[in-house]
């Protein structure tokens, strides 16, 4: 699926294209919420599934941090700077410990989408998790 070859070693492998990918719609999503939480549109529950843990109550600072986080993630994964994969790595572990209580809390009140949302978000993150942790990527990120 997200498979890499060490003998293109200059060529940016599609798992990492994906991760950016991911890491600039995550961003652009939370600017939106912020933009819309401040222009009172939306209340602040609306961004819960995005950031989690019960951060959105923090407001719109809460989206634009998590927005910059996301955007520099997905620059610095693009330009192949090192601790790049670090980071990705630590953001994904996060994001995996923040979602558990919201499947737990969907689970016992079997919302259906609500499963499927956080489970959803704990399997990409242990993919992004595993991936950047294969030993080709830790290769490549360093022979930059």
């Amino acid at each position: 699926m997200l498979s890499y070859s060490p003998t293109l070693n200059n060529e940016r492998p599609a798992g990492v294209l994906a991760i950016v990918a991911l890491c600039a719609i995550a961003g652009v999503a939370a600017l939106v919420f912020a933009v819309l939480v401040v222009t009172q549109v939306i209340p602040l529950s609306s961004g819960a599934f995005l950031i989690g843990g019960g951060l959105e109550q923090l407001g719109p600072i809460a989206f634009l941090l998590y927005a910059a986080l996301m955007v520099l993630l997905a620059v610095a994964l693009w330009k192949r700077w090192g601790w790049a994969r670090r980071v990705a790595i630590l953001v994904a572990a996060i994001g995996v410990a923040m979602a558990v209580p919201g499947l737990s809390s969907a689970g016992m009140d079997s919302r259906i989408l609500a499963i499927g949302r956080e489970g959803l978000q704990i399997i990409v993150r242990v993919m992004v998790v595993y991936y950047l942790s294969q030993e080709p990527m830790k290769d490549w990120f360093a022979a930059r």
